[in-house]
């Protein structure tokens, strides 16, 4: 038996595989963001991950809120349409400045790394220099672990691990990568809030349409009844006047006189 695949099965099978990209996507971007400790905010693909979940069923919740909710629901309801929308907004912005300019995505990489050098923070910096096998930000030299002390110089990571190139080039491919994810994953989200707009008014008009036909045969079938009611009427006045009494012959001039 063939099966029938109509436009809204299509857009249905469409919304599901952007969600799911969607999902697989802020997700990759969350992981990078925490392994490679990268100075976009970990919440940025924590919400890309998260929303592709929570769109659909707010979208529907609202929905069914704005049909049988009260007058007085039906602006809280539009405000969190328009808090969805501006969060979406956000963090589709944030995460192209992360990109672009280039001068603003080396600053936020330089600045991430100062903030671990400042700290001390070995876990970080080795994990960047293990991971892409580098050592230092801007040179091989440049604030590298192991740091620099009493018994180490600027060189003791090239040393130590044989790393020959430094982690800026590296550590920027995957920063724009992972922002062009998230950034991804907002349109997925996007797309699908866009198709269930189009569906559930679709909807909307499908019932709307079939309302009316519905009542175009309604009017149809109770038609031809109330002409056949109204010449049964007419029939029986017609009936009623032929049974009226009539004077009979040979008395109309009952009281005539000659």
């Amino acid at each position: 038996m063939p099966i029938k695949c109509d436009s809204s099965s299509a857009i249905y099978a469409v919304l599901v595989l952007a969600s799911i990209l969607s999902i697989a996507l802020g997700a990759l971007a969350w992981a990078r963001t925490t392994s490679s400790f990268l100075p976009l905010p970990t919440w940025i693909p924590a919400l890309a991950t998260l929303l592709p979940i929570l769109t659909p069923l707010v979208f529907a919740g609202t929905r069914l809120l704005f049909n049988t909710a009260s007058h007085r629901l039906t602006q809280p309801i539009q405000i969190l349409n328009h808090i969805h929308t501006i969060l979406l907004t956000a963090i589709a912005t944030i995460a192209l400045s992360y990109i672009f300019p280039g001068n603003i995505l080396s600053c936020h990489l330089e600045q991430q790394w100062q903030t671990y050098f400042h700290n001390k923070d070995a876990h970080a910096i080795r994990a960047i220099q293990d991971q892409y096998q580098c050592c230092g930000l801007r040179s091989i030299h440049d604030r590298a672990w192991p740091f620099k002390g009493n018994d180490n110089g600027d060189n003791a990571c090239e040393l130590q691990f044989g790393y020959r190139q430094s982690c800026m080039v590296p550590w920027r491919g995957v920063q724009e990568g992972t922002s062009w994810m998230v950034f991804a994953a907002v349109l997925g989200i996007s797309l699908v809030k866009i198709g269930f707009a189009q569906l559930s008014s679709r909807r909307a008009s499908w019932m709307s349409s079939q309302f009316l036909g519905s009542e175009r045969n309604r009017q149809r079938i109770s038609g031809p009844g109330l002409e056949e009611g109204d010449d049964n009427e007419e029939s029986s006045g017609e009936a009623r006047r032929t049974m009226l009494p009539h004077s009979r012959p040979g008395h109309e001039n009952v009281w005539g006189v000659d």
